[in-house]
């Protein structure tokens, strides 16, 4: 007869059981991990143009910057600064409005810790919902010079003190003024938990340095702006392709309504290009090539004013060299059938987030992989010395 330990049994099952629940327990955690991730992450914009490199430090020219920030009252405060800012974008302002979360978070060390969000593009200073905690500060920081230095890793008093250190020393190097209000910027904080990129960046005085900038811009509408982003963002000299809505009269469109023909806005792509690279004469060429401009309010399945083929110009320049292009080609190649609108430039929307580099992000989706793929291998078979390798 065989001997059951009954002690030994129930060991065993309370281990099986054990390990069952931490099992569980690690399968609830990375799932919350990435569902987290994907659903709260920020959007890093472009701030800033580098402008020099000296070193591991970068020389940046900021544009204008609005900030959400809040000032904590005194050291036992500062753990309130992120929940405070954070219950603002996340609906808790006058319009009852979510506020799309950006990278990074910004630390001014200058200014007793106070911690600042930068408002995401589409909002200036009137257009941003106003706050209902009185103690949330809005303001708009003006276009300036800063020098940089990046790290990774958690952050700390030790850490900030000794990258302050080095960038004072690199800036002493050459000569550089600093305005000592040093800021600790910080990415994709609080949920990436490893590689965690980190900044110290001071305002320096510009004076002292000769800027030259050769980029511009031009708004192009060719239909469904996933296709004209997808076409204009391999091109040499392209340095930014911002999709969104303009051409129109109302205020901060979205895209249900511009899509559902409730706005005068067309989808139209912000293109920043690099004049010394690449000519405006050249865009239009790749604009006029790669969509039909003969037909009214619509490219293939498309159909809709929001999908008309539009220009928007800033300059008389600019005026004159589009009608000087759309005429030649409308002869040449057109058969004077052209349609395209071609309007003075007012105000550009920065579409949504989920918009943005769509075609790269999404290759695998229906429209991506049947209209927008076949149209850029066209543009960049029969286009090719405008295309990067």
């Amino acid at each position: 007869m065989i001997k059951i330990n009954i002690s030994r049994f129930k060991e065993l099952f309370l281990q099986i059981k054990m390990m069952k629940y931490i099992i569980i327990t690690l399968i609830v955690l990375v799932v919350i991990f990435f569902v987290s991730k994907d659903s709260i992450s920020a959007t890093e914009y472009n701030h800033y143009k580098v402008v020099k490199k000296i070193d591991n430090c970068e020389i940046r020219l900021y544009k204008d910057l609005i900030y959400a920030s809040y000032k904590p009252k005194n050291k036992n405060d500062r753990d309130n600064s992120f929940r405070n800012i954070a219950d603002f974008i996340f609906g808790n302002n006058k319009n009852e409005e979510k506020i799309a979360m950006t990278s990074p978070v910004v630390i001014k060390l200058h200014n007793e810790n106070e911690m600042a969000f930068i408002m995401p593009n589409k909002y200036d200073i009137n257009s941003l919902p106003k706050p209902k905690n009185t103690d949330i500060n809005i303001y708009t920081e003006k276009s300036s010079m800063k020098a940089a230095i990046t790290y990774s890793g958690y952050t700390s008093s030790k850490k900030e003190a000794e990258i302050i250190k080095e960038l004072k020393e690199i800036l002493k190097k050459e000569k550089l003024e600093h305005n000592n209000d040093f800021e600790v910027l910080v990415y994709n904080s609080p949920w990436k938990l490893i590689n965690r990129k980190n900044e110290i960046v001071v305002s320096i005085k510009s004076n002292k340095m000769k800027i030259k900038t050769n980029e511009s811009k031009i708004y192009f509408g060719s239909g469904c702006f996933w296709c004209t982003e997808a076409i204009f963002e391999d091109v040499i000299g392209v340095n930014k392709v911002v999709s969104g809505y303009s051409g129109g009269t109302e205020a901060n469109p979205n895209y249900t309504q511009v899509s559902n023909g409730l706005t005068s806005h067309a989808e139209v792509c912000e293109i920043t290009y690099d004049k010394n690279k690449i000519s405006l004469e050249d865009l239009l060429e790749i604009f006029y090539l790669t969509h039909d401009p003969t037909t009214l309010n619509r490219q293939g399945n498309d159909i809709g004013k929001h999908y008309r083929s539009i220009i928007l110009y800033s300059t008389d320049n600019e005026y004159n060299t589009i009608k000087e292009v759309t005429n030649r080609m409308n002869l040449n190649l057109f058969e004077n059938k052209i349609v395209t609108e071609i309007s003075k430039f007012n105000i550009f929307y920065e579409a949504e987030d989920y918009h943005q580099n769509y075609f790269k992000l999404n290759r695998e989706q229906g429209y991506c992989s049947s209209v927008i793929n076949p149209k850029v291998n066209k543009a960049k078979k029969n286009l090719n010395k405008f295309y990067k390798n």
